[in-house]
């Protein structure tokens, strides 16, 4: 036996359940009960036709939406005060959050 996280609520006086795992499991209808019973049975008939597989994908780190600015401060003289600072200002707030 699995447990499964259904979302459930009320919109335009029907009932929706939607299942959290299996979003493409949806129920519409009129009762509480009776859109959970659906999702029951809808869940159970997708389960028994299908079966979970994982895949690995080669990624180039290259292509990553952010590499193009990896490192760009390497060079950067006052990246060490800029990180002090901001380690400094860090402190300051937790020293204030605890005495308040």
């Amino acid at each position: 036996m699995m447990t499964y996280d259904v979302l459930l609520f009320q919109r335009n006086q029907k009932y929706i359940a939607r299942v959290r795992q299996w979003p493409e499991v949806m129920v519409e209808g009129d009762t509480e009960a009776g859109v959970l019973a659906q999702v029951e049975a809808d869940l159970q008939d997708l389960l028994n036709h299908v079966r979970i597989v994982q895949v690995d994908v080669d990624i180039d780190p290259q292509t990553h939406p952010w590499a193009q600015w990896a490192g760009i401060f390497e060079e950067d003289e006052d990246w060490d005060a800029f990180q002090a600072d901001i380690a400094s200002y860090r402190q300051a707030i937790d020293n204030a959050e605890m005495t308040t």
